[in-house]
Formats: structure tokens, C-alpha cells, sequence
């Protein structure tokens, strides 16, 4: 390398042109010649030397490299054994970690689906939860347990999947619930009387219907608050025929008793309704003469059913005692029997009786025009309840059209808005319509009934007339 660079040198300052003068230039070069072939001489002798020396160096190094390949090699063939037995390895390894992969996937999978599941367990859990809080709030068997709907709250706030614990308490509440709903039991408890006051007495629960309360001889119904879970005494006035039927209810002496499944609001409908005198007011003027004439169809009615009554036992007794007596022509025992008798049929029979030498058409003559006279007791009044029958409902369409008018008037005046301006004339439109015809279809209905008993009493004085007649045929010229 040293030689390389002396003859590098050399050559430069050969090639270079001197800057001063051209003698002094070519004599530095001779100087430079002759001092350069001994420095090459030189720097060839050490470069060989050095040759030499790198060339010993580098067979030197050659013998060591390959007494080395023998070890590396025998290194390279182990590492490439034990490369093959972690290629194997890593193989396995990479099976087993697809497996898992898989596997892990399957579970993951799994795990949301029993995540999906108890979450819907948790929700019908917690939405059965809540129904039944609703439930036992509302129940009156807490009136007796207060504090029930407590122990299923931690189920309705839980965020977390519910515990054992809390499901078991929940069924054990439901089928607390079911067992006493269909139960009824007696217990001293304490509710708030009509006064506002707390008092202590036996309240009797009907399943989960209705509770009432007995103290000292007095029995009413309570309704139940579920904000307080306790029982308050009903401040409705309740009929006087559902106090007396819960007393006998209480006291053992009645099997039933009236209920309200709608907690009261039966009862609160049924106590405000009007009752009969409120009604008829509210029916207007013309209730007064529906209501009138009413009585005197009920009047009227009564004489009739009296009286055709009577007639038609008298007349079943005396016909029954003076038919064989005809028949056998044994006519002063007909006599004697029709004279004891006040029925029509008496009458008509001795008149017959005693026209009985006369000719057989002016005894049939005789015969119809005493059934006909005869007759007026019998229709007297009928005419009178077929003209109720029809003014009545006449009355109460008459009502109808005055209480639409009063109606219309309320409209024209204040307007729509309020439907309490247009109650009165409606209430007076349909009580009348109804009260007019409550009177006139039972009306109606007797009067028919009376004119069947009528027909019958009439056929019964025409049968027995015609008996006499042939009777009287059959002894024509055998008078007794």
C-alpha cells in the first residue's frame, strides 16, 4: 500500500507543470527522478515484504477458518435439527392455538347467548317483580301484612342478575298471595272510622273482594288505601239491604253476601245513583200526572183482579154444586142453590129455571139477554185501563219532546261545552219516556189477563145455559 502511494505521488508531480521557470522545473525533475527510483526501490522491497508477511497471514487465517467449518458445520447441522424440532413444535403449537381460538369462540358465543338469557331471566324476574308490588299494593290481605311489597324492591332496583334468595322470597309471596285471596278471614285490626279516627276492631276479609268491619252490634263495609295499607271505613251511604245482608253474612245467618270486585267502585256507582224521589223530580211537571194516573190504573187494576176473582170462585162453586141438580130436573134445589148464591151465573140460571114451561126459544131468548145484562159488572173499568194503557206512554213521549226542547234551549244558550246545562232536560226526556211506559206495558198485560178471566166466565154462563136448555128439552111436558 505504501509502495502504491510513492508511485502515485511520483507520477502526479510528473504530469503537473512547474509554475517557475522551465530549467528549474526540469531540474527538481531529475532530482525527483533520481530520488523516486530509490524510494521505489524501496517501497517494492517493503511492499513484497509485506506480501509476504499478508500472504503467511493469509494462510494462516485459511487454516484456521477451516479447522472451524468442520465445528460450524456439525453447529449448523445441530441448529437446523433442533430448528426442525421447534418448526414441529410451532406447528403443534399453532394447531392447538386454532383449536382454542375456535373453542374460545364457541364459548365467547355461548357466554352471550346465557348473557342474552339472564338478562331475560333478570327482566321477567324484575317485570314480575313490579307486577307484583302492584299487586300486594293493591291487595287487602297487606291491610293484614304491611310492608309485604318491601322485600320484592331489591328485585324491581337491581341492576344485577337477582340471587336465589330473592326469587324464592318472591315465590313464596305469590302463593301467600293466592292461598289467602281465596280465603276469608277474620281479624282484629285497625282502621280509620267515618270520624277520620284510627279505631281497633274485627274486620272480616272477603278473599280479595271486599273487608268489613263488626264493633259493638254495627256492621259496614271498608275500602281498602293502599298509600297507608290500611282498611278505612266506607264513607259512602251504603243500601240498607247490603248492611243487613253483610250483619246475616257476619252473624252465620246468610251464605252470601253482596261484593264489589272492583274495589268500591261498584259501591260508589250504586250509592250515587238517585233514588226514586230525586228521580220523579227529575222527570219534571209532567211526572206528576204519569205518576197520577198511574195510581189509578194500579187502583183500578186491583178492583178488577178483586172482583173477578170472586166471581170466577163463586161461579166454580155453583157450578159445580147445580149441574147434576139440572141435569136431573130436581129444578126447586136449582132454585135454592142459585138463591144462596151471588154469582152471575145464579141469576141467569133461576131466570131460566123459571121460564122453563115457556117455549125452548123464548127460554134461549130469555137466556142471552140475562147473560147480556148481566155482562156489565164484568167489563166495568176495562175501558178505563185501556185508556191509561194508552195516555200514559202519550204522557211520557209528550215529556221526551219537552225535555229535547229544554235541551236545545240550554245549547242555544251557553253553548255545548258544559254536558251538566243539558242533564236536566235530558233526565226529564227519559224518565218520563220511562215511567210512561212502566205504566202502560204492565197495564197492557192486565188487561188482557182480566179479559181472559172474563172470557171464561162468560163461556162458563153460556155452557151452563145451554145445559138448562137441554135439560129443559129432555122434560118437555114432565114438569116438577
Amino acid at each position: 500500500m505504501k509502495n502504491l502511494f510513492v508511485l502515485t505521488l511520483v507520477t502526479i508531480l510528473i504530469a503537473v507543470p512547474p509554475l517557475w521557470g522551465e530549467e528549474t522545473q526540469q531540474q527538481e525533475t531529475q532530482n525527483s527522478v533520481r530520488q523516486s527510483s530509490t524510494d521505489i526501490n524501496i517501497a517494492q522491497q517493503q511492499a513484497e515484504a509485506d506480501a509476504q508477511k499478508a500472504r503467511a497471514e493469509a494462510l494462516r487465517k485459511e487454516a484456521e477458518i477451516l479447522e472451524q467449518q468442520g465445528t460450524l458445520q456439525a453447529v449448523i447441522d445441530d441448529l437446523e435439527q433442533k430448528k426442525k424440532t421447534q418448526d414441529a413444535i410451532n406447528n403443534e403449537l399453532k394447531k392447538r392455538y386454532e383449536a382454542n381460538e375456535q373453542e374460545i369462540a364457541k364459548i365467547q358465543k355461548r357466554a352471550e347467548e346465557i348473557k342474552t338469557e339472564a338478562d331475560e331471566l333478570a327482566g321477567s324476574a324484575k317485570g314480575i317483580a313490579q307486577d307484583l308490588g302492584v299487586a300486594l299494593s293493591q291487595s287487602l290481605v297487606s291491610a293484614e301484612t304491611p310492608g309485604r311489597k318491601e322485600i320484592v324492591a331489591p328485585l324491581v332496583v337491581q341492576m344485577q342478575f337477582p340471587s336465589l334468595e330473592n326469587i324464592q322470597k318472591m315465590g313464596d309471596l305469590i302463593f301467600d298471595e293466592i292461598n289467602r285471596n281465596g280465603k276469608v278471614s277474620v281479624s282484629s285490626l285497625t282502621y280509620v272510622d267515618s270520624s277520620g279516627k284510627a279505631t281497633s276492631g274485627e274486620v272480616v276479609r272477603i278473599g280479595n273482594f271486599n273487608a268489613l268491619w263488626r264493633k259493638n252490634g254495627n256492621v259496614g263495609y271498608l275500602e281498602y288505601a293502599p298509600s297507608k295499607e290500611a282498611f278505612s271505613q266506607f264513607y259512602v251511604k251504603m243500601p240498607a239491604r247490603y248492611i243487613n245482608e253483610a250483619k246475616k253474612f257476619i252473624e252465620n245467618k246468610s251464605p252470601g253476601l253482596f261484593i264489589d270486585p272492583s274495589s268500591g267502585g261498584a259501591f260508589r256507582f250504586i250509592a250515587d245513583m238517585p233514588d226514586w224521589w230525586e228521580e220523579l223530580k227529575s222527570g219534571g211537571a209532567l211526572m206528576w200526572p204519569i205518576c197520577i194516573i198511574g195510581i189509578i190504573a194500579g187502583l183500578l187494576a186491583l178492583e178488577r183482579f178483586l172482583i173477578l176473582l170472586w166471581e170466577s170462585r163463586k161461579t166454580e162453586s155453583l157450578s159445580a154444586a147445580v149441574t147434576p141438580v139440572i141435569q136431573q130436573g130436581r129444578w126447586d134445589e136449582a132454585l135454592n142453590l142459585c138463591a144462596r148464591s151471588k154469582a152471575i151465573l145464579a141469576k141467569v140460571l133461576s131466570t131460566g129455571i123459571t121460564h122453563r114451561t115457556e117455549p125452548i126459544e123464548v127460554i134461549e131468548s130469555v137466556l142471552d139477554e140475562t147473560i147480556q145484562g148481566s155482562l156489565k159488572p164484568l167489563d166495568r173499568n176495562m175501558s178505563a185501563l185501556q185508556i191509561i194503557a194508552v195516555i200514559a206512554p202519550l204522557l211520557g213521549l209528550l215529556g221526551t219532546v219537552t225535555g229535547m226542547i229544554a235541551t236545545f234551549q240550554m245549547i242555544t244558550i251557553y253553548g255545548s261545552g258544559d254536558p251538566r246545562l243539558m242533564s236536566g232536560g235530558i233526565s226529564e226526556a227519559l224518565v218520563t219516556t220511562e215511567y210512561g211506559l212502566m205504566i202502560a206495558i204492565p197495564v197492557i198485560l192486565v188487561h188482557g189477563y182480566f179479559q181472559g178471566r172474563n172470557n171464561n166466565i162468560i163461556n162458563t154462563l153460556e155452557e151452563k145455559s145451554m145445559m138448562l136448555v137441554n135439560a129443559v128439552k129432555k122434560r118437555v111436558g114432565n114438569p116438577s
